[in-house]
């Protein structure tokens, strides 16, 4: 049985980084908080940027993201799974300082940062297809850093969040021998843009620059494999 070996080095790399935080929480001044969040945000904008020029049908990246960001909406995925969050994180008695509902936007934007990056899930996939896990390595480091930053925000609650990148990476992972066969290369790389398109939008609200909800936008990623499909077809 395959070992997700880059996975679980970047979780690792996510805990750590989130219990350094913790215990330097009181320690790190707001005067370094805030533009450490801002500089951040820009990197993420940065690593987007660098995905999104790998698109090759521009109409199906667009036809995605119209269709999944409505269908986000419409099912309301940020209030339901902010909801769900916010459940676990009081059921396991961690502190929510300060407004709750400020803490609970940026606790969601962090949460998809680390769970379902474009980096994140093209790292895994392209590990699950070569057993290639240096995309993953590269972002643990990344995440060693990132985590420590909004730890000393959020606190000993983002432990929660490793559960889930955990899950969604291996599902990437495990999937990719059975995705791979179905697909083309214009297909992976429109998905690599669409990715990177949502890691532009989490670096535009880590930086403070204009809000999205990313959460609503998650159908995306699914709807890119059959757009991408369709319009290669029409090609």
């Amino acid at each position: 049985m395959l070992i997700p070996k880059g996975i679980l080095i970047d979780c690792c790399c996510v805990l750590f980084g989130t219990n350094l935080g913790s215990l330097l929480k009181d320690r790190v001044p707001q005067t370094i908080k805030e533009p450490m969040n801002v500089i951040f945000g820009l990197a993420a904008i940065a690593i987007g940027i660098t995905s999104i020029i790998k698109l090759q049908t521009l109409p199906a990246v667009i036809l995605a993201l119209i269709l999944g960001g409505l269908i986000g909406e419409l099912l309301g995925l940020d209030g339901k799974v902010r909801r769900l969050f916010q459940s676990a994180i009081e059921r396991l008695h961690f502190r929510i300082p300060g407004d709750r509902d400020a803490y609970m936007q940026f606790y969601l934007l962090v949460a998809v940062t680390l769970c379902a990056s474009g980096t994140n899930i093209f790292g895994a996939i392209n590990e699950g297809i070569s057993g290639d896990f240096t995309i993953l390595l590269s972002k643990g480091v990344m995440d060693i850093f990132a985590a420590t930053i909004f730890a000393a925000t959020l606190g000993r609650a983002m432990n929660l969040i490793v559960l889930p990148q955990f899950l969604i990476l291996c599902a990437c992972f495990y999937g990719a021998q059975f995705i791979l066969p179905l697909t083309t290369p214009a297909m992976l790389n429109d998905f690599v843009a669409m990715g990177g398109l949502l890691t532009f939008v989490l670096g535009l609200s880590i930086a403070r620059i204009k809000h999205i909800s990313a959460v609503n936008l998650l159908p995306c990623l699914f709807l890119i494999w059959p757009c991408s499909w369709l319009f290669g077809l029409i090609a």
